[in-house]
């Protein structure tokens, strides 16, 4: 109920009421209204900070095995945090196969994003 106050900016009297409504004591919604006055800030924040975080890539690796990977091709597992999985966020693994040539133009168009976000970084 709180992270949810806070998200929507709820003041502190509609957040009261409404959980009272719920069939909360007087006293204890007062000391959640007490809570988000203190902390709503700081829950933005944090909501702020995790909002970006689905599919965020943790980690590439290079699993090439000369018996089981095809030959031109390298074996990659990408680790990925919080992807969503039916609808579930679930840290995951995946096992790709790249061909050189694909290999070669991904690097090429990483440099091109990597310049563009340079840029924008620059322009602040």
């Amino acid at each position: 109920m709180l992270i949810n106050a806070a998200r929507y900016n709820c003041t502190e009297s509609i957040f009261g009421e409404e959980i009272q409504q719920l069939g909360l004591p007087k006293e204890h919604a007062a000391a959640m209204c007490s809570v988000l006055q203190k902390r709503s800030g700081s829950i933005r924040q944090k909501l702020i900070d995790k909002a970006f975080r689905i599919n965020e890539l943790q980690c590439v690796r290079n699993v090439t095995s000369s018996g089981e990977t095809p030959a031109n091709c390298a074996t990659l597992e990408l680790k990925i945090s919080q992807e969503l999985v039916e609808g579930l966020p679930k840290d995951t693994t995946h096992i790709v196969n790249l061909e050189r040539s694909q290999m070669i133009a991904l690097l090429e168009e990483l440099k091109v994003c990597r310049d563009v976000m340079d840029k924008y970084e620059n322009k602040n």
